[in-house]
Order: C-alpha cells, then structure tokens, then sequence
C-alpha cells in the first residue's frame, strides 16, 4: 500500500441545506487526508448546492454531480463510476465522521493488506454539539454494529467484483451490497471502535419504518437466499459477530 492512499468519499443530497456543511466539515477535519470528495446533487430544491459549491471554492476536493433523481443508490453510482481512489467511503448528508475514522480504517487496512472491507460500530444521536460538528455525548441513544455505509471503508476493488449499488432498491441498497460482499466471502472484519455518527432526525428517510421500506429490506434478503440457491450454496451466512475485533 502506498504511504498516502488516494481516498474517494461520496455524499449524495437531496435538501441537506441544514446538515451538509457540517458533514463535509468531519470529512476535512479527518486526520488523513481526502483527495476527492463527489457531492451528488440528487435534484435539492433547497441551498444545498449553493452551500456545496461555496465550500468548494476553498477545497479543491470537492466535486459537484447531478444525480438521476432516482433516490440515494442510483446517486452514489454515479460517483462510483468515475471514483479514482484506492478506497471507497461513504457519508450522508445529515451523518458525521468521527475525528479518527479514516486513521483507524486504514491503520487496519495497513496491518492486514489482504482485508478489503474494514467496517465499525455506529452511535445514534440526536443532538449535536452547539460549537463543533459531533454528536453531544448526552446525545448518543445507542452504539453498536449495524450496516451503515458511512461506518465502512472499502477498497476500490470489491465493487469491480460484486458490482455497484442495485438501482431497483429505494431503501435497503446498503443491505444488498453487504449481503453481495457476504456471499461473495471478500475479506471484512468490524473494528470495536465508533466510526460513524448516524443523526436521529424526522426529516430522514428511515425516520419512520414504512411498508416499502420493510419490503425492500426483506427483497435483499430474498434476492440473497436466491443467489446463494442457485450456487448450490443455501446455508445462512455466518454471523456478523464472527467479525467482530476483541
């Protein structure tokens, strides 16, 4: 690996104006460096672009895209396909990254160079600090592993293998990506660190459970048990806790 890996973060956004910059914000302040930031633009009719494009004019890093509209996994393949880094990471708009995030990832990275899937626990909140883009400690309701893009790095090459995002999901894209890298037995382990802070807030799509999100959620399942069928290989994937780090 080389001594300063080319990292690519994608944010897609559709009406993140109250958010975004602080978002952007933890990506910056990140101890190693990111050398490309895509911002997909995902048809905002607030000032999200305006707020976007202001931060870009003093980070070179920024890149703005216009999205298919299509919900937030279309979005983020249009960035996919024409991301240069070695790794992948993933934030949305309304999310922040903790300070260390990167370093750990690719602390991990560097020590087990046949890893290709590096991921960590997630704290909910639902407040932030007045004077700093973080979460307020009196604000964290839960901390523990869940499949949250923004909590994992990856390497640019797993999506060559197992494709990208699944453009017929409006929810549960992310399950059916991880369920893929699963199947696909890609080397992964789950740090026992927080690095991502999931905000709790009603304008989110997953603010409520609803009938479609439920349906989509038990289709990636389904499409899973489907694949798994027709390789001849139907047994449950192992638990995510066989994962885990000590």
């Amino acid at each position: 690996m080389s001594d300063i890996p080319k990292i690519s973060v994608i944010m897609p956004v559709r009406n993140g104006e109250k958010y975004i910059a602080d978002a952007l914000k933890t990506v910056f302040d990140q101890a190693w460096p990111v050398q490309e930031i895509l911002v997909i633009d995902d048809g905002s009719t607030d000032r999200s672009r305006e707020v976007v494009e202001s931060l870009a004019s003093r980070f070179p890093a920024i890149r703005v895209l216009d999205g298919p509209r299509r919900g937030p996994g279309p979005a983020r393949n249009v960035a996919l396909r024409i991301a240069g880094g070695e790794f992948i990471g993933f934030l949305d708009c309304d999310d922040l990254w903790p300070a260390d995030k990167l370093s750990l990832h690719l602390a991990r990275f560097a020590r087990t160079p046949h890893m290709d899937v590096v991921s960590g626990f997630v704290s909910y909140f639902d407040r932030q600090m007045t004077d700093a883009p973080a979460p307020d400690p009196a604000a964290i309701t839960d901390e523990l592993f869940h499949v949250h893009l923004g909590a994992t790095l990856y390497r640019r090459t797993v999506f060559e293998r197992v494709g990208i995002f699944d453009e017929n999901f409006l929810y549960s894209e992310d399950v059916d990506l991880m369920l893929r890298i699963r199947e696909a037995e890609i080397p992964m382990t789950i740090l026992n660190a927080v690095t991502l802070c999931y905000r709790r807030h009603a304008e989110s799509m997953t603010s409520t459970y609803t009938a479609e999100e439920k349906r989509d959620f038990n289709r990636a399942l389904m499409q899973s048990l489907i694949r798994r069928r027709k390789s001849g290989n139907a047994r449950p994937l192992p638990p995510f806790k066989h994962l885990m780090e000590e």
